[in-house]
């Protein structure tokens, strides 16, 4: 039985990546983490289940190779470390009034590893598994990387604005305002990931991201650690506001990044060698 069902998953990667991106979110919205510990346990794991799937559609080609070092892919990506930076501070400063954590060093620790691997989580099941199951699939498709691109930037997007309460309809302005930053992020990693096959490297720029982002993790104690994405009312405009200006951010950054790296990826080799 488990032998037809790798061999299932084979044959039909796209189904691979379904069964993997719905696996990740009933874990994500069912286990409740109330530390950051919990987080880095849940995220560690579901790191291993998306390494399984991936082996699944591409074998050990994305695990183990790369085109590129991972200082090459720091270097690329180093705006997105940039923007997070006053992001955090202004969250470090908004949880002031917060209980401060018992030993900060070792809470520090504990967040840095959470997020980090929070940000190869998020690459392995949005960038690469998505990625390689549509190139498994439709390699030889002509309008392939527009697909693969629109796919993993709105499914990511999506991602995290799951579970939202949408009774209201003025939370579809910031949900929408939420997919679009988000996919955006997702977009310039998946042009990074093209340009260098490093998912490894892809994963520290976007865990790290996330760290400084939760920066104010480190220093206070939050009992919920679920991220609100979407309110409504005076807060869900300052939220549409917000992601506004992170957007036009965003855009500035991934165009700096396709202006470097964009016309040296070799798309017909990722067609032919993934």
């Amino acid at each position: 039985m488990l032998r037809r069902y790798i061999l299932f998953l084979k044959k039909y990667p796209v189904v691979n990546a379904v069964i993997a991106v719905v696996y990740s979110m009933v874990c994500i919205k069912t286990i409740q983490t109330t530390s950051m510990f919990d987080m880095f346990m849940v995220r560690t794991l579901l790191c291993g289940a998306m390494a399984f799937f991936l082996y699944q559609i591409s074998g050990d080609k994305t695990l183990a190779s790369s085109y590129n070092s991972t200082w090459y892919c720091i270097k690329v990506g180093l705006g997105f470390w940039i923007l997070a930076l006053p992001i955090g501070i202004i969250g470090l400063l908004n949880s002031a009034s917060l209980p401060l954590a018992d030993n900060i060093p070792v809470q520090t620790i504990t967040v840095f590893l959470a997020f980090l691997f929070v940000g190869l989580f998020e690459e392995m099941a949005f960038r690469a598994v998505i990625n390689d199951a549509l190139i498994y699939q439709f390699r030889d498709n002509k309008y392939l990387f527009v697909i693969i691109a629109v796919v993993s930037s709105l499914v990511f997007g999506v991602c995290h604005v799951v579970g939202a309460d949408f009774s209201n309809i003025e939370a579809y302005g910031p949900a929408i305002g939420k997919v679009v930053q988000t996919g955006l992020v997702g977009l310039s990693l998946l042009f990074l990931y093209w340009k260098t096959r490093n998912i490894w490297a892809c994963g520290v720029i976007h865990g790290v991201f996330d760290f400084i982002l939760s920066i104010s993790n480190c220093f206070f104690v939050k009992t919920d650690q679920t991220m609100n994405y979407v309110q409504t009312g005076a807060a869900g405009r300052s939220q549409m506001i917000v992601y506004g200006v992170i957007t036009l951010i965003e855009l500035f950054i991934f165009w700096m990044i396709y202006r470097k790296i964009g016309k040296e990826i070799d798309y017909d080799k990722i067609r032919k060698e993934w």
